[in-house]
């Protein structure tokens, strides 16, 4: 959307209205706030609206909406359910169908995740290069299945690819722990990975991602006697605070293990802050969360920083490295949030 010079406007995030009054570089445009005429801010063209509320009706000019023309909605992911029972499964495995043009040549790949266990799993996957995000999906595989997860392209091939795949088993009792694996993809791996994929019965470029999934709680169940009777001879030691964790799993099932702490996801009215105040409140709703995080027994959290200057980072790890239920934390590189995010792994 172009805006103009006295056009008025609404923050999307904080509600403010204002007018603009000059264009800036970089799409950002100067406003000026109308609770406070003497104050204006700079602000990037996507985080506007226009207020239309607040615009002089012209006599004899109507805005007349076009008509709409409504877009095809994208077909839902096939899932195709095996037909025989599957004597040896491998695990959940990516597969790359070629998807040849009528000259015979293969520019494509249709992208499956198979799954020929008996399990069922709430999945999370990205596929990635270093120039683009070819594909990012959140949904439930159950067993003996195939889903269609979209295209990859030949191309992407030189651009050093990366699937990301994590997955919580479904059980009776509930969620298990998270699993997670990270494929880099070779040209010539890939092109050594040729069979014929279960369920789709199907020539296709396959990997296995993860093919274990027991927790150890149930590697260790045949010897649960036996270690009952060994801390029954035990005495307790009164004075260790690990002994016992009170966690909630209703709790931890609901909680998102990622906070973002740019100001204007925190609060409204954010505008007139200074540098100061706006980080002491980063600060104060970062600690809440790493506290929440812990009494939950959540295994790892995000913090969304961004890059930026780096002073919200520094005050972050700063933060951590004084909590005594932090084990480590890190800010590299990851596949969701690049270098804007500090892991924290309690």
């Amino acid at each position: 959307m172009l805006y103009a010079i006295g056009t008025k406007v609404r923050l999307r995030y904080t509600g403010e209205r204002g007018t603009i009054t000059g264009i800036l570089d970089e799409g950002m445009l100067q406003v000026r706030l109308d609770n406070d005429p003497d104050f204006e801010i700079p602000t990037f063209e996507e985080d506007l609206q226009r207020d239309e509320a607040a615009e002089p009706v012209l006599a004899g000019a109507k805005f007349i909406q076009g008509k709409q023309e409504k877009k095809p909605e994208a077909p839902p992911a096939r899932r195709l359910q095996s037909q025989y029972k599957i004597l040896k499964p491998k695990g959940l495995q990516l597969a790359f169908e070629p998807m040849p043009g009528r000259d015979g040549s293969v520019s494509r790949y249709k992208v499956w995740l198979l799954n020929d266990t008996l399990f069922e799993f709430l999945m999370e996957f990205d596929l990635f290069t270093h120039a683009r995000d070819v594909l990012s999906i959140d949904d439930k595989i159950p067993s003996s299945t195939a889903l269609e997860l979209g295209d990859f392209l030949s191309d992407d091939l030189n651009e050093a690819p990366e699937a990301f795949l994590r997955v919580k088993r479904i059980t009776t009792a509930g969620l298990d722990e998270p699993i997670e694996h990270t494929l880099k993809i070779k040209p010539k791996q890939f092109f050594n990975s040729l069979l014929t994929a279960p369920i789709l019965n199907v020539l296709a470029y396959q990997f296995v991602m993860i093919d274990k999934f027991e927790q150890e709680n149930e590697k260790e169940g045949n010897d649960l006697k036996a270690y009952a009777k060994q801390q029954l001879r035990k005495p307790i030691r009164e004075n260790n605070p690990k002994l016992y964790k009170a966690f909630d799993p209703e709790g931890l099932a609901n909680f998102d293990p990622e906070i973002d702490l740019h100001i204007q996801s925190l609060i409204n009215g954010y505008a007139r802050l200074d540098k100061g105040e706006i980080l002491r409140i980063q600060l104060q709703h970062c600690q809440r969360f790493v506290e929440k995080a812990v009494r939950l027994g959540a295994p790892r959290v995000f913090l969304i920083h961004g890059v930026g200057e780096g002073k919200l980072k520094d005050a972050i790890a700063e933060q951590l490295r004084g909590n005594p239920h932090v084990v480590k934390f890190k800010n590299e590189y990851h596949h969701k949030y690049g270098y804007g995010a500090t892991e924290v792994v309690f």
